[in-house]
């Protein structure tokens, strides 16, 4: 019985453990949800509590409406 397709990946996990260490957050477990791809990253807060936070809630997104456009090519024709 073939396995079914991967939601996510090692390294979707290794950037979001990258991106919160680069940010100076403390990181005390990661969770992963494989059915729904879904990574967790859990925080120290300075006063020793815990906190949910995925840093890919805020991350850019590409949007192909922000894209510039290419200007269009002249139709007029000069043949004579």
């Amino acid at each position: 019985m073939p396995r079914a397709p991967s939601n996510f990946r090692q390294q979707d996990v290794a950037r979001a453990i990258k991106a919160a260490k680069a940010s100076g957050l403390d990181i005390v477990r990661v969770e992963v949800d494989p059915k729904t791809a879904k990574i967790v990253l859990v925080i120290k807060n300075s006063d020793n509590t815990e906190t949910k936070t995925n840093p890919f809630d805020n991350a850019p997104v590409d949007d192909p409406g922000l894209r510039p456009r290419k200007a269009k090519a002249s139709c007029e024709s000069n043949s004579k």
